[in-house]
């Protein structure tokens, strides 16, 4: 069964906030990402989740770009490496991947971050995916509750299939995805696939057009959801609200400017904008 949505005909509220709220009720988030010459990406991710309403961000990246996240976001606690993860406790929801290579260093922190927050709800996104085939027989271990979210070129390596054949039956791929991994699966491109491992239900995004279409906008998906999460939101309302403002972002950008020339980090803030009201 397929249910078709957008940012409007969603009826997800995110949880009032109490006088009396800290910043540790609005949940504690981890992203791990951002190899040498790929620390944007991570930062995108991380400050996506502290606009979007997380209660403390953490960033695990290249010791080469964390002075680049403070200078554009002091509020993100961010380090070099891996040499802290086991000191941060509590995390709520980790998001790996975003600006993740094939190199050494990556799959250290990849492994590491699978190693250490069993418990956490966690996110894989962008360079982890590449890592997911070889290792998804341990992860599927582990307890925790796991978010897929490839692009068709991604989704092509889960499979094992050519990008043509995701493409072909988008709907069958995300499902696919979801059975081998034993993960909630957010498809993306035109009209994005999300499959809910758990109760079997395929819904499809009605928004997302080509504006979207450029280097950076999934790290910004991915840190949105992980905010979601954070806030208490159970995971396939997290999936749907995320991609429905993503996508809703996307068109209000597009209204605004043009359909050419959206930089990624422009959506942070209508995204913001946008789960205020």
């Amino acid at each position: 069964m397929k249910e078709k949505f957008n940012f409007d005909t969603l009826k997800i509220k995110i949880p009032n906030r109490h006088k009396n709220s800290h910043k540790g009720d609005f949940g504690k988030v981890l992203i791990a990402g951002g190899a040498s010459g790929m620390g944007g990406a991570s930062i995108l991710s991380s400050e996506a989740s502290l606009f979007c309403g997380a209660g403390l961000v953490h960033l695990e990246t290249h010791l080469s770009n964390v002075e680049a996240s403070l200078k554009r976001n002091p509020e993100i606690m961010a380090f070099g490496g891996s040499s802290q993860i086991d000191s941060i406790k509590d995390i709520s929801v980790v998001v790996c991947g975003p600006g993740l290579k094939d190199d050494d260093w990556s799959y250290d922190i990849f492994e590491k971050i699978i190693a250490t927050y069993d418990k956490s709800v966690l996110v894989l996104d962008a360079g982890a995916l590449h890592f997911l085939p070889q290792t998804y027989e341990n992860i599927k271990k582990i307890n925790t509750e796991l978010i897929l979210t490839p692009h068709p070129g991604e989704a092509s390596k889960l499979l094992n299939i050519s990008v043509d054949k995701i493409q072909e039956n988008r709907s069958l791929s995300a499902k696919e995805i979801s059975n081998k991994y034993n993960a909630s699966v957010i498809l993306k491109g035109n009209e994005t696939i999300i499959y809910s491992n758990k109760d079997s239900m395929e819904y499809q995004c009605s928004e997302g057009g080509p504006e979207l279409s450029t280097g950076g906008t999934g790290d910004v998906l991915a840190g949105i959801i992980s905010a979601l999460v954070a806030q208490k939101i159970n995971i396939i309302d997290s999936c749907l609200l995320s991609v429905a403002v993503h996508a809703r972002a996307g068109k209000i950008f597009k209204e605004n400017i043009g359909e050419i020339g959206l930089n990624a980090s422009s959506l942070i803030s209508i995204a913001r904008d946008l789960l205020n009201k």
